[in-house]
């Protein structure tokens, strides 16, 4: 009898514990069930990040875009600062050469005045020595003299005083120059000061006779 009871004792005792673990164990299957339920299949981990490099690959490209943009201002704006520069150079150079010509004019005049008996002095070889370093130091800046003569009116290039008859040079054509003028960097440093044809003046021109006359030329042969 005392063996049964114990057996019986044990049964119960097993069963209890099977049916405590029972509860247990659907609780963890439910866990694991949930938390496969909440953990993300591979191909949605992948799509995430492929939309995650995408975002960071726009905003790459913007960024880099921004930066191209302001290379580019940054060098128009040097090239901008650059020309300023140049042109004020170009300006103050001008002004200051504007101021040498007359010296040179003076010279050369002297120089063409000068008797050619003096030609040999000292004094006029000393003359034409300084008018050469003046032209010197005008080519040294790059100024070219204007050539006028035999050229057609310019008023960008030549500025005319006086105008004359001429059967040398057509209408409108420079045929004298009166005081040179200079080009420097394309740029007019000063215009030509010309003097400009009007064309064959009057006795240039062959005279066609006129009604009458060449009728009195025609009774005359007929006499």
């Amino acid at each position: 009898m005392e063996e049964k009871e114990l057996k019986r004792q044990d049964l119960e005792q097993e069963i209890e514990e099977k049916q405590e673990e029972a509860p247990e164990a659907e609780q963890a299957q439910e866990q694991e069930a949930v938390a496969q339920e909440e953990q993300p299949s591979v191909e949605e981990e992948l799509q995430k990040l492929r939309e995650e490099v995408a975002h960071w690959q726009a905003k790459a490209d913007e960024y880099l875009d921004k930066y191209r943009r302001s290379l580019a201002e940054f060098s128009n704006y040097r090239k901008r600062q650059e020309q300023i520069r140049e042109q004020e150079k170009l300006r103050l150079r001008m002004d200051v050469l504007k101021q040498l010509l007359p010296i040179v004019d003076d010279f050369e005049r002297a120089l063409e005045s000068v008797p050619e008996e003096f030609r040999g002095e000292s004094w006029v070889e000393g003359v034409l020595l300084i008018e050469r370093k003046l032209k010197g130091l005008l080519e040294q800046f790059e100024v070219v003299p204007i050539e006028a003569v035999g050229k057609p009116f310019d008023p960008t290039y030549h500025s005319a005083l006086l105008q004359e008859e001429s059967d040398e040079f057509p209408e409108g054509t420079v045929m004298e120059e009166l005081r040179k003028g200079y080009l420097i960097a394309d740029q007019v440093l000063r215009p030509t000061l010309v003097k400009v044809s009007r064309g064959p003046g009057a006795k240039g021109k062959k005279e066609e006779p006129s009604e009458e006359e060449g009728n009195e030329r025609g009774n005359g042969r007929k006499s």
